[in-house]
């Protein structure tokens, strides 16, 4: 069986859909075989461990959205997954289609793409006819969780089979950070867009009794606040991002929405105590990975900074949780909910 994957958004840069999209070409890989998987890309890439066709079409302009089922009738291949929601205008009814959802933040989200309402409407409009059609097209729908599972049936009434993200174990010689190897802090990792809840953080760290401080790492530019105990470090290397997850307090995780929550994931494999909200998917962690709090409200979280001594988890509990999101037993459950049950391989 000759497979094409839709790796467009396979880039050179560690981000999550990257990271999933290329141990998804693995798997396909370990079971069809190298040479009858295809992955389709944009970007010149410096690593590619599989056979590819690049081409200039992009997943989510929407004049290429309608060119690209002519790409894909050149192509031959009886299956073609597109690894993100968004595949062709048109259907090339040679194929079938398999598309994952990593989820439906545009809709779930205020204020999304804008502040203002005009470019915000539209903006959801303009993504609308993407998913939906990408949607209608497909034989096979994957969520990356329970949440994504819902808000797909809920929102697109389209059924999906839940094959969750894995994590990556990926171990990089630590980097001390000098400033602050004699601090005690708390950890946030991300970026400060409306769903990441990046000001409610920050505004219940400020009036929480605690002696620690509040390290920001990534892009926070939109966040303006100049105080002495929160430090924004920008991006930082893998060398030194493995150090602050081993050396915080607890990394905290404030988000208004997730579709899957991989960042709790990885600090939790790094050692560190994890803080997360309730928002989206998160809320699906067992207690015994993470304690969680309402993003809504304060309280919960202010509790938690302020009581940070007395949290602890078990170790040995947690690695045990863990497992159930290792790449390995992810790839035996595609193997089971989709090789086996829509490709009918053995």
């Amino acid at each position: 069986m000759k497979i094409l994957l839709d790796g467009r958004l396979i880039s050179d840069k560690p981000t999550g859909i990257s990271r999933y999209s290329r141990e998804l070409v693995k798997i396909y890989q370990n079971y069809y075989g190298y040479e009858n998987i295809e992955v389709i890309i944009n970007e010149d890439l410096k690593e590619k461990p599989f056979e590819y066709i690049k081409t200039e079409l992009k997943p989510f302009n929407i004049i290429d959205f309608f060119k690209f089922h002519k790409f894909l009738e050149r192509i031959d291949a009886e299956v073609y997954h597109s690894l993100y929601y968004s595949n062709s205008f048109f259907k090339d009814e040679k194929k079938k289609y398999v598309t994952t959802i990593h989820d439906l933040m545009y809709k779930l989200v205020p204020e999304f793409f804008s502040k203002n309402k005009l470019i915000n409407f539209l903006g959801i409009k303009y993504y609308d006819v993407i998913v939906k059609k990408s949607l209608k097209n497909s034989d096979i729908v994957i969520s990356v969780s329970k949440t994504t599972e819902e808000d797909v049936k809920k929102i697109y009434e389209h059924d999906s089979i839940v094959i969750p993200e894995g994590i990556n174990i990926v171990s990089v010689k630590d980097k001390e950070i000098e400033s602050l190897k004699s601090l005690k802090f708390f950890l946030y990792v991300g970026n400060s867009r409306p769903n990441k809840n990046l000001k409610f953080l920050a505004d219940t760290f400020l009036i929480s009794n605690t002696e620690y401080k509040l390290v920001l790492v990534g892009n926070n530019n939109n966040l303006r606040i100049n105080d002495s105990r929160i430090k924004s470090l920008g991006f930082v290397s893998d060398q030194e991002l493995s150090w602050l997850y081993k050396n915080c307090e607890a990394f905290i995780f404030p988000s208004l929405y997730e579709g899957f929550g991989l960042p709790v994931l990885e600090a939790i494999e790094k050692g560190s105590k994890v803080y997360c909200s309730t928002g989206g998917s998160l809320k699906e962690f067992s207690e015994k990975l993470v304690k969680k709090f309402n993003p809504y409200s304060g309280d919960e979280l202010k509790y938690l900074l302020e009581n940070t001594d007395k949290i602890n988890f078990n170790k040995k509990n947690q690695l045990e949780e863990l497992k159930k999101y290792s790449w390995r037993n992810i790839e035996i459950l595609t193997h089971k909910e989709l090789f086996v049950k829509f490709y009918n391989k053995k």
